[in-house]
């Protein structure tokens, strides 16, 4: 599966090199080791993730996500694994002025249930860059396979700035409204994450998010703070390796709050001139680049 998304992204990217102005992206090989309080067994995950934007010379863009993550529970034959592909094409204007539309799918397999559960996503965006700002507004919708009675209204807003060359600052907000059986309930998420290049070797990247749900008065805060190390003068190629400590807090009214610590590596190969601002991995990455919903992104960011 891992190699199958990885030849997904080498498949599509390969024909529009040779016509595409612009490339940016990169390609993630990540493993965690997850921790929660009270509970014996600990949560290991390996994780592929790769993302590749293209623009044209006539205003056209397109771009391609994928991903992979296999999360098993030490000690017990409980595997979930999950997979994302999401393909957008849009058009730029010469005035910073963009839009475009996208469309995904979110795939779930977890041991002992007999069936894959589907998040199929389809939507709309917006956007506008200049003077080192971008900005963005989505709007979509997500239904399951099989169904399960549930569909899922998704907002998102996001800005990017490059307040140096060597500093970009990120911030995102998401909103799922799920409606089931004529009811209402919404799910929020903001974060806001940070990359600083100190030299040409190291860097540093951090971000925080928060997600809520107001009638089950429930919360979860994700932290995370990372170090990177450019290889390329060590291997030839470009390459980055990082490591990554987070923690996530769930909290749930009368309940408590229980916390999951992880520490995360990763083997990064940008693409394009420009790359990623963070490994694919990150807290950071699922907050400058959010997948499309509350709840995934949450999810991208505390695994």
């Amino acid at each position: 599966m891992k190699s199958s998304l990885a030849l997904l992204l080498v498949t599509i990217s390969a024909p529009s090199l040779a016509v595409a102005q612009d490339m940016s992206g990169g390609v993630t090989l990540g493993f965690g080791q997850h921790s929660v309080d009270e509970i014996d067994q600990d949560l290991s995950t390996a994780t592929l993730d790769g993302r590749v934007d293209f623009a044209f010379a006539n205003g056209m863009t397109f771009g391609v996500e994928a991903g992979y993550i296999d999360l098993g529970v030490d000690g017990t034959p409980m595997d979930v694994s999950g997979t994302n592909v999401e393909l957008d094409v849009g058009y730029k204007l010469s005035n910073g002025l963009s839009f475009g539309a996208y469309a995904g799918q979110t795939t779930l397999n977890v041991a002992m249930i007999p069936f894959d559960i589907s998040l199929k996503s389809i939507g709309a965006e917006i956007g506008y860059a200049t003077g080192g700002w971008d900005l963005g507004l989505s709007l979509g919708r997500t239904s399951t396979s099989p169904d399960l009675g549930v569909d899922i209204d998704n907002l998102g807003l996001t800005v990017k700035y490059a307040a140096m060359p060597n500093l970009d600052i990120g911030g995102a907000f998401l909103r799922a409204t799920l409606d089931v059986g004529g009811t209402d309930a919404d799910v929020d998420m903001l974060g806001l994450a940070a990359a600083y290049d100190i030299n040409e070797q190291f860097s540093l990247f951090g971000g925080v998010s928060r997600t809520s749900q107001d009638d089950l008065d429930l919360d979860v805060t994700t932290m995370g703070l990372g170090v990177g190390y450019d290889l390329s003068q060590m291997t030839g190629m470009a390459s980055v390796v990082s490591l990554e400590l987070a923690r996530t807090e769930l909290e749930v009214s009368g309940l408590g709050s229980t916390d999951l610590d992880t520490v995360r590596i990763g083997l990064t190969l940008p693409l394009g001139g420009k790359g990623t601002e963070a490994p694919l991995n990150s807290v950071a990455d699922s907050i400058f680049n959010p997948r499309h919903g509350a709840v995934n992104a949450a999810l991208t960011g505390a695994f």
